[in-house]
């Protein structure tokens, strides 16, 4: 798949490259091409959505993905390629669906590739996620009154 840049205007037939990272012990890294869906289609597929049955949720994912995706790299665990369809779909991990679902309605963009001028957080940020997240440090990296005292 060759890289293509991003672009406001949907002329007709119109097709991008995608990635979205691997999340550990989630799912692995995926690249695939899209044709993004028009507005006035993600308004028709979206309007009382969240009223549905969890059923037709799933519905209407699976099928904007099948008539969307053009082709990724999914493979199954013996490296044979998936093709794009309604029984493998169903079997696609929940966060990397929902992702693959906002990126071609334009909900959500592509993650850059490794060589991407996006810098990782955890590359330049100097932020400890352990300690913030566990309320052991204020974002400056500094410890908590809390945890000064002890």
């Amino acid at each position: 798949m060759s890289t293509s840049q991003a672009r406001a205007y949907i002329p007709d037939g119109y097709t991008e490259n995608g990635l979205i990272k691997e999340i550990k012990n989630v799912h692995e890294t995926v690249r695939f091409q899209y044709r993004p869906v028009l507005p006035e289609s993600v308004r028709a597929l979206m309007h009382n959505y969240f009223e549905k049955s969890a059923k037709a949720q799933g519905e209407i994912v699976d099928q904007t993905l099948m008539r969307q995706l053009i082709e990724w790299d999914l493979q199954d665990h013996q490296g044979s390629p998936l093709p794009i369809n309604a029984q493998n779909l169903k079997r696609i991990k929940k966060p990397l669906k929902d992702r693959l679902f906002n990126i071609v309605t334009c909900f959500d963009g592509s993650d850059d590739d490794a060589d991407g001028s996006q810098v990782e957080l955890n590359d330049e940020s100097g932020l400890n996620f352990d300690e913030l997240l566990s309320g052991e440090s204020d974002e400056s990296g500094n410890k908590t009154a809390e945890q000064a005292k002890n």
